[in-house]
């Protein structure tokens, strides 16, 4: 080949070559930027995933006092730095009053493998822990009026590695004097719960050995929500009160119970401060919000590593007096008792 083309023709493949380094320093930088971009928002999102927490939450049945409950247990954990959608997934379902759904739940809510399932109310702790059985998923449970009658722990005051929550047994021994202020007349007092759940029965065995012979019982039960109705109007006129446990069946039919009450002016009281809400005369007890959380700030202990934690109840009972209820049944509220103010609901 000719000396004059070959020379041409090297200076041009070295020109050639010169702008093809040049083309590449000069889409280096980006190139590297979309890289680390990429890498970045990789490691942020498996960062995101490894440091986000899972609880899954159970609800016997839907009413106003177990959403009080959930809503104080999510309020907690919120205030603690635990809130959806950033770094906390929650999955809730309800079992819609059915013992069936809510064991089908805890069976599925098991097999996810969570963080934490906190189940709200007794039947829903009990479907959890049998379905937990082997397991060593932390149960957090909310709501349960007595864990030892319910078969989820031997003995309450001990530590539990795997179990733990609030509850919100009530002061019995106060409601009881509640009633007898406001009813000063009172003789026979009506009781009435589902004997399917091992919180009401607690409570109604507790609370007759309160009574013992100070005033005359009568009991009704009922085997679903449908029934409340009828079941309470079989007592207007054999009793002077009724007193309702925190019981899931019958609060499910509240409106019921209240449009009853105040038509035959019969004074209802319950132990759930929440009930007085929709128009139970009157409670001394532990609002479900308060006891949701005390849940929660036992769960948020759990998610940061802590293990066997005590069951606890919130701190203070407080007195709750239905105004519209009182005024349609002609009774006087006091303005205090047990040296606490009565919280007047409108």
């Amino acid at each position: 080949m000719d000396t004059r083309i070959q020379n041409k023709t090297s200076h041009l493949m070295r020109v050639w070559s010169a702008r093809l380094v040049v083309r590449t320093l000069k889409f280096l930088p980006l190139s590297f930027a979309l890289f680390l971009s990429l890498f970045s928002n990789s490691f942020n999102t498996q960062a995101k995933a490894e440091s986000q927490k899972v609880i899954a939450i159970t609800e016997i049945v839907q009413h106003p006092s177990l959403e009080q409950a959930r809503t104080g247990l999510l309020d907690e954990l919120k205030e603690n730095g635990y809130e959806e959608d950033k770094n906390l997934k929650v999955i809730q379902q309800n079992a819609q009053g059915s013992i069936a759904n809510a064991v089908l739940i805890a069976k599925k809510f098991v097999s996810m493998k969570p963080d934490a399932i906190i189940p709200i109310s007794t039947p829903s702790a009990q479907a959890v822990s049998n379905a937990a059985k082997s397991d060593q998923i932390p149960i957090v449970f909310s709501s349960v009026t007595d864990p030892v009658a319910a078969g989820l722990v031997q003995d309450i005051s001990e530590l539990h590695p795997k179990i733990t929550g609030a509850i919100d047994f009530p002061p019995l021994k106060e409601g009881l004097e509640l009633i007898r202020t406001i009813v000063p007349h009172i003789k026979t007092i009506g009781l009435l719960y589902s004997a399917g759940e091992a919180n009401s029965l607690k409570t109604v065995e507790l609370l007759k050995e309160e009574i013992k012979d100070q005033l005359k019982i009568i009991e009704t039960t009922v085997p679903d929500s449908n029934r409340v109705g009828q079941a309470l109007s079989a007592l207007i006129g054999k009793v002077d009160a009724v007193y309702i446990p925190s019981d899931n069946t019958v609060f499910a039919a509240m409106p019921k119970v209240v449009k009853i009450s105040r038509e035959h002016k019969l004074p209802i009281f319950s132990s759930d401060p929440d009930s007085v809400k929709q128009g139970v005369l009157a409670c001394v007890g532990y609002t479900q919000y308060a006891v949701g959380r005390t849940a929660g700030k036992i769960l948020v202990k759990i998610l940061k590593g802590e293990k066997n934690l005590k069951i606890e109840k919130p701190e203070h009972a407080e007195i709750f007096v239905n105004q519209i209820s009182a005024e349609k049944m002609d009774i006087l509220v006091p303005e205090t008792m047990f040296g606490a103010e009565i919280k007047i609901v409108k």
